[in-house]
């Protein structure tokens, strides 16, 4: 039985290339992709990812995050795209910004703080 299993995986393998390691070697190298929706030119989905800033906030608190502010546009029809993400460290912080460099055609703004920023009301 456990050698039928084993057949079948290696199958797989040859046929489709997946191994049990791919999805997570893809996911360290390109740690954003999977947030890009199908279309291509909208905003990536955050809400309810690791990097959900109130989901980050609540784990390792207001002062102990980066957060990271990035706006840009798609043309052809124009579309203004913005997105607000947290992460745990400063590095993963930035890169995100350099992927969302790469993935808006016009970057307005783009940049990253320490500590949680609720807006100007301070409305949670």
């Amino acid at each position: 039985m456990q050698i039928r299993a084993i057949k079948k995986m290696a199958i797989i393998v040859c046929v489709l290339g997946v191994t049990p390691f791919t999805n997570t070697f893809a996911r360290e190298l390109y740690p954003f992709n999977h947030l890009l929706p199908n279309d291509m030119e909208s905003a990536p989905r955050i809400h309810g990812s690791e990097y959900d800033c109130k989901l980050r906030v609540r784990k390792d608190g207001k002062k102990n995050v980066y957060q990271a502010f990035v706006s840009g546009q798609f043309s052809d029809p124009t579309r203004h795209v913005s997105s607000v993400a947290c992460f745990k460290t400063h590095e993963k912080c930035k890169a995100y910004l350099y992927f969302m460099r790469g993935y808006l055609q016009q970057v307005n703004s783009a940049a990253c703080q320490k500590g949680y920023y609720t807006g100007l009301f301070n409305w949670d």
